[in-house]
């Protein structure tokens, strides 16, 4: 049996991607071939959101289907190749070749077919292998799976060098030219309409054009993961232990809403109410009331998830919390003055940090998309999906609150606006517009966030990819103005970290955290190349920011580090905290 943690089945590792496992190569089932033994993910506002009923998790110590992709495989003594199937497996036993003494294991062909819909299929090697020619009778009639995967001396270390053979008839074509747009067009290989582990009765006719691709590319898959934190007051304890709310989640009680003249259904009242310590008539009224009242729909979409966030950022309870809250928040005591009794630079710009001691993230894969990214696959494939496939992860951090007044006057300056213009014209140009627009606004707070990641792990001893972003910035087309930044860690088990994050956040820690930021945005070890480069990274997408200053993890960054210009922040004409930085002066803590 292989093994993955169950937080990675939603990323990197969620339906539809491709895995590695020691020399074996597999695609990951769709959510709704998982066993009906489930996890609830309990978060009623964020299915709602996504429009599905409920989400839910693999059940621990109970196996996900995964299909073995490629299935076409060879082995690396004899180099013959050999198209797998299901039928020949053996449990927790990898493939292994059946025509040499040696039996070795089976490597998966490097290369596999994608369609810009997102359908996913193996390279036809056969019709590769017999179209070198296609003036050879022979070749255009064997048409045989018998193949070899070979490798010619002499010829440099290109695909050229890469041939595959048909041992019948000899014919051969090297793999040079297979990965142009046109290389599996010219052979007539056509889009199976479906995924691997489809049967043919699911597929869809599909006309869109296949092209061969590495199976590890980052094009092969692009996962649309939804993620949203728990907020009062659903996240109060006396909210998720009241018996009722406990009684409404069970799945008898579901099914007993869904079909209320079932047979049985005294007997499971009965004993829903014997488990609860509530009444028989209290059963009954709870689902009478559950089907006469209308399913109470929040306003809105996914959209609407940073707003409401946002809200319970800025308004923390002062109250005493429970402490298995799943939302405990506070706000930091912070020196408003330094010693000399000016007012401090930090406090002008960033008028309000909140401390939030535990927190509950529920990550979502509502889709994923391949190559072009022209089709959304639903991460549940049902006839009738009922559930989406989420996890939840506990944690810390803190949040720091932006002046909207002084933010509002430095983006509609002049120099900000046409800088931040041209990544708004790039992003349009390569069509990557799933990402963010890149407003100034989001770019500052995006930069910065990366520094305070890259600066919190040197300071506080975190691995950086085991902290994360979450940007809070105003969408053009309403919503509140928002302007914040939420630096935490969130760990797929119950407890969560353990505070010193949260210490991060007070002061005067934090003082000197912002001042290293800003030091460290003054220079990088590329200036001037990085400061005055046009467009870095993919696509041109960011400006002064490479990985020497500004990149973070993957896993870390909600716009796949891009839309980074850390001129932004200490450029001394228009940069955003150009007096901090110059007051800083190279000394971490000076403006405490």
């Amino acid at each position: 049996m292989r093994k993955v943690r169950r937080s990675q089945v939603i990323s990197p590792f969620g339906p539809g991607a491709i895995i590695d496992l020691v020399g074996e190569s597999f695609v990951v089932e769709d959510a709704g071939r998982w066993p009906h033994q489930r996890v609830p993910v309990d978060f009623p506002r964020l299915a709602s959101y996504l429009g599905v009923n409920s989400l839910a998790s693999p059940m621990p110590g109970r196996p996900i289907p995964y299909y073995r992709f490629p299935q076409w495989l060879f082995c690396p003594a004899c180099r013959r190749m050999s198209r797998w199937s299901y039928t020949r497996e053996v449990a927790n036993t990898p493939p292994r070749c059946e025509h040499c003494p040696a039996g070795k294991q089976l490597i998966p062909m490097r290369f596999v077919a994608v369609c810009a819909d997102g359908h996913l299929s193996d390279v036809d090697w056969v019709r590769w292998a017999h179209s070198a020619d296609r003036r050879d009778r022979n070749q255009n009639q064997c048409q045989r799976s018998d193949l070899k995967f070979l490798s010619k001396a002499n010829v440099g270390g290109g695909l050229n060098s890469l041939v595959v053979r048909c041992v019948p008839c000899g014919g051969e074509r090297s793999l040079d030219g297979l990965t142009t747009s046109v290389g599996l067009k010219h052979i007539g290989s056509k889009c199976t309409g479906r995924q691997p582990w489809q049967d043919q009765k699911d597929a869809k006719v599909c006309a869109k054009q296949v092209v061969a691709m590495q199976r590890g590319a980052s094009s092969v898959y692009f996962p649309n993961v939804v993620s949203a934190i728990d907020i009062p007051p659903d996240s109060d304890w006396s909210s998720v232990s009241e018996p009722l709310a406990v009684l409404r989640k069970r799945d008898d009680f579901r099914f007993l809403v869904n079909n209320p003249g079932y047979k049985l259904a005294k007997a499971m009242i009965e004993v829903m109410a014997d488990e609860h310590g509530l009444s028989v008539a209290e059963v009954e009224a709870a689902l009478a009331n559950e089907m006469s009242a209308p399913h109470a729909q929040p306003d809105g979409g996914p959209e609407n998830i940073r707003p409401d966030e946002w809200a319970a950022l800025i308004n923390p309870r002062e109250e005493e919390h429970h402490h298995q809250d799943q939302f405990i928040s506070r706000r930091a005591h912070r020196p408003l003055r330094s010693a000399g009794g000016t007012v401090n630079g930090w406090s002008r710009l960033i008028p309000e940090v909140v401390l939030v001691d535990r927190l509950r993230e529920v990550r979502v894969l509502t889709h994923f998309e391949r190559y072009a990214m022209e089709e959304k696959v639903p991460s549940n494939l049902s006839d009738d999906p009922d559930f989406l496939p989420a996890v939840e992860v506990f944690g810390e951090g803190f949040f720091l609150r932006f002046d909207e007044e002084a933010l509002v006057r430095w983006e509609e300056s002049a120099p900000v606006v046409p800088r931040c213009r041209r990544l708004a014209e790039r992003r349009e140009l390569t069509g990557a517009t799933w990402l963010p627009e890149p407003t100034p606004r989001f770019v500052l707070l995006h930069t910065l966030a990366h520094l305070l990641l890259r600066n919190t792990a040197f300071e506080a001893g975190y691995s950086t990819s085991s902290l994360r972003e979450r940007l809070y910035v105003t969408k053009n087309g309403g919503g509140p103005p928002m302007s914040g930044v939420l630096i935490y860690t969130a760990a797929g088990d119950s407890e969560g970290t353990l505070g010193g994050l949260v210490r991060m956040g007070e002061f005067p820690r934090l003082v000197r955290l912002l001042d290293m930021s800003i030091t460290t945005a003054l220079w990088c070890s590329f200036d001037p190349v990085c400061a005055d480069h046009p467009g870095q990274g993919p696509d041109g997408l960011s400006l002064a920011a490479c990985h020497a200053c500004s990149l973070a993890p993957e896993t870390s960054c909600e716009a796949t580090n891009r839309l980074l210009d850390r001129r932004l922040l200490v450029d001394p004409e228009f940069g955003f905290f150009k007096d901090l930085a110059a007051a800083v002066g190279g000394v971490p803590g000076s403006l405490l």
